[in-house]
């Protein structure tokens, strides 16, 4: 698809597409083999009109559904893959195990969806070892065990953060999802997504607020 084209998907539509595909990993794993727009949007919780009209942004050739069978699940799921740019073994390491990152840890169960944890790392040299079976490092041997081609780091500290980003943005993390609530500084062309519950907890009340206004 041209990048004409992609400039022309809203965000909302952008926003959508990783839910189908997480979706449709999952019922692909279940050995679904197609699927309708009605079963999808019961999973999703996405309308199915709302479905169908995302669906008419992707490449043709792979996601025309055909009446009475639906949608090919393997080829769907290919092609949004594609075009999200998105493995199934994309590697991604965790920065701190404390009781967030141990959390994060145990939820490690991404591996039909966007990839999963495949190491750890904490300044605690008595965290050495495997928890949840996933191996856990020293900090210290970060740049020794660097897992090859990994893109994409979580960061769950609060000592030192902007000397970890530099240090995994010199081994080529291109994408950091953050816990920290600290302030740090990315190079251009490296991505950072904030995760902070209170901010959500703000924005769920003034929707709550809306709806009682409306």
């Amino acid at each position: 698809m041209s990048n004409e084209k992609k400039q022309k998907i809203s965000r909302a539509t952008m926003t959508r597409f990783p839910v189908y595909l997480k979706a449709l990993r999952v019922m692909g794993h279940e050995g679904k083999e197609n699927f309708l727009s009605s079963e999808l949007a019961e999973v999703t919780h996405i309308q199915d009109t709302t479905i169908r009209r995302d669906f008419g942004f992707l490449p043709q050739k792979n996601t025309l559904g055909k009446r009475g069978y639906g949608y090919d699940t393997k080829e769907m799921i290919e092609t949004l893959s594609d075009f999200l740019g998105l493995g199934l073994d994309e590697p991604i390491i965790l920065i701190g195990v404390g009781n967030l990152g141990s959390a994060i840890l145990k939820y490690n169960r991404w591996k039909y969806t966007v990839g999963q944890i495949v190491c750890a790392y904490d300044k605690d040299a008595n965290i050495e070892g495997e928890r949840f079976g996933v191996k856990i490092h020293k900090s210290d041997d970060l740049e020794k065990t660097f897992p090859k081609d990994c893109k994409i780091a979580i960061l769950a500290i609060s000592d030192n953060v902007q000397e970890m980003v530099d240090r995994l943005v010199a081994l080529g993390i291109k994408g950091i999802v953050d816990f920290t609530h600290s302030h740090f500084i990315v190079p251009q062309g490296v991505e950072v997504q904030n995760v902070d519950v209170v901010v959500a907890i703000q924005e769920l009340e003034l929707k709550m607020k809306s709806n009682t206004k409306e």
